[in-house]
């Protein structure tokens, strides 16, 4: 987006009996990015999503699809997931013994890599080689796999560090943030530097309005933030 912002949606908060539907409202409303959790029961206590999601819906829309590896050994599933239709593979820097290799070995696959940090994983984590290597950083405010948790302290502190090192080295990788994000944390993880807003169940997936009205507010309320609404 020109403004600076991006809002991706959270498909694991859709409605899974009309998704070709709500990926094409979304599309038609702006949608930067559409995330798919993919959660193997061992990363996070449950199972969500897998490959034939992503390729049954590829031909539905031109938006790029994130597919969020929250798994151990994410460079089993890579292939499959590019295979699919995935342009960024976002996987966790706890999960893989070798963060920097598989973000080269991401590229190679035709992807983009993001690097993923749980909660309680500190931004340290990510070293600066895996920052040179990365498209975009995506913090978790939230615990994986699971919709509706609150919002957990110190995740606007880890994205302000991050974004100051990401100046620091001059860098231009994105800094995303996933877990109850909606209007009340939206001013403040913008604040901190955080640009690509993953929308789920309290932020875009509202039974009180429609998908494009809770794009709008997404996007005007991280404008405010930004000092530009």
């Amino acid at each position: 987006m020109k403004d600076g912002i991006h809002i991706s949606a959270s498909m694991a908060c859709a409605d899974f009996g009309h998704l070709a539907r709500e990926i094409q409202e979304l599309e038609e409303g702006g949608v930067s990015f559409f995330h798919f959790d993919i959660v193997d029961g061992q990363f996070a206590s449950t199972f969500i999503m897998g490959p034939p999601v992503l390729s049954s819906l590829r031909r539905y829309t031109r938006v790029p699809f994130e597919a969020h590896l929250a798994c151990f050994h994410p460079e089993k599933y890579l292939q499959q997931f590019v295979e699919a239709g995935a342009d960024y593979i976002a996987y966790h820097v706890e999960a893989t013994p070798n963060p920097e290799g598989f973000a080269e070995a991401i590229r190679l696959a035709g992807a983009k890599p993001v690097a993923a940090l749980r909660p309680e994983t500190p931004a340290e984590m990510i070293s600066d080689a895996l920052l040179s290597e990365v498209e975009m950083v995506l913090v978790l405010a939230v615990y994986p796999g699971f919709a509706g948790q609150p919002f957990l302290p110190g995740t606007t502190a880890k994205i302000r560090q991050l974004a100051q090192r990401i100046v620091n080295l001059g860098l231009h990788c994105d800094i995303e943030v996933d877990g109850n994000v909606n209007e009340r944390t939206i001013p403040e993880v913008v604040e901190a530097g955080a640009r690509v807003l993953i929308g789920g169940s309290s932020g875009l997936f509202r039974p009180e309005r429609n998908l494009q009205e809770s794009l709008r507010v997404m996007r005007e309320t991280a404008l405010r933030g930004m000092g530009k609404g």
